[in-house]
């Protein structure tokens, strides 16, 4: 499994120059936050505020490259546009797990240019 698209990600970082590694880091610090955030819709019923949550989160990770990531949350929001709200699983662990590699990975890749 790819979790990065080194193609995608080399293209930003020519891209963006010096701004580079503020965009990476803005993307792990949002990212974070939308994921503290969405099991709090969940609790709350607000299943428009969990799906504006997951489109966001799944556009940011396309920019980057992080495709894998991407894809697991376009089957979240699907869950929802399909009304399957008993097949999300509130704790995000699929979703947790591979942000957590992507954010490596990232940080691994900031380090080595």
């Amino acid at each position: 499994m790819k979790h990065l698209n080194y193609d995608v990600l080399n293209d930003l970082a020519e891209i963006l120059e010096e701004d580079f590694p503020k965009i990476i880091e803005s993307f792990i610090t949002s990212s974070s936050n939308i994921l503290e955030t969405i099991p709090v819709s969940l609790i709350y019923d607000d299943i428009n505020s969990f799906a504006i949550k997951m489109h966001s989160l799944k556009g940011s990770c396309r920019n980057i490259g992080a495709e894998c990531l991407a894809d697991l949350c376009m089957c979240e929001e699907e869950n929802v546009k399909n009304n399957r709200i008993d097949q999300i699983d509130p704790s995000l662990k699929e979703i947790k797990k591979e942000f957590n590699i992507v954010k490596k990975s990232l940080l691994a890749h900031l380090s080595s240019q």
